[in-house]
């Protein structure tokens, strides 16, 4: 969680200012927040959980990307594609995500300009963040399920009494392959290869990072 970004800020100003016009929503796992073919008008943003972008390529889906707590989405509501090819999808037990109408965001925004700032800097960042993965998709598979479980740790990972940094249930040998693209089979191969190289202490979920 960027928690530098004071992105909450933001939320409780439209919150104060708006009577009506937003909402607040807990999803539970599976379930799709915005369907692949649906053109956002709306803008999101993570109160609690994890998401995750799903795209098709040659027929099979993958996750491109990963939403945190404290992260917006609904970037293709500002271009002028009449569709996407994308869909939003709870990766969590559950997430609550606040949501607005882009019209009315901009519409409080004017009133309080110092928020654009603040907002173009978490678009900036999303961008930076979404191009810095396909970094590692030319490299090895093994080397790409370490530097996804580093990245994952980064953001999710919670130090357990060992003192090991433990990545969510959900993080599984499922969501890997979809996110290094592979398969199972390599994934759970390649877990195996790190928990004997000793980087992993723990393979299963929940997977545990020496």
């Amino acid at each position: 969680m960027e928690s530098y970004k004071n992105n909450l800020e933001l939320i409780n100003d439209l919150k104060e200012k708006l009577a009506t016009g937003w909402l607040e929503k807990t999803y539970e796992s599976d379930t799709l927040v915005i369907d692949e073919y649906e053109k956002a008008t709306t803008i999101y943003y993570v109160v609690s959980g994890v998401v995750c972008v799903e795209i098709l390529n040659d027929g099979q889906q993958y996750i491109s990307s990963f939403i945190f707590q404290n992260d917006f989405f609904g970037l293709d509501s500002f271009s002028t594609f009449k569709q996407k090819s994308h869909s939003i999808r709870v990766i969590s037990e559950q997430a609550t995500i606040f949501s607005i109408p882009k019209d009315l965001l901009f519409k409080v925004l004017n009133d309080t300009p110092v928020h654009y700032e603040l907002l173009l800097a978490n678009f900036a960042d999303i961008f930076q963040r979404h191009y810095g993965y396909f970094n590692f998709l030319h490299l090895p598979t093994t080397e790409r399920v370490k530097i996804a479980l580093t990245y994952l740790s980064d953001y999710i990972g919670i130090l357990n009494e060992e003192e090991h940094l433990e990545l969510p249930k959900f993080i599984t040998q499922e969501v890997l392959s979809k996110f290094c693209r592979t398969s199972q089979s390599r994934i759970s191969v390649s877990l195996n290869e790190l928990e004997k190289q000793e980087w992993l202490v723990k393979r299963k979920v929940p997977i545990t990072i020496n």
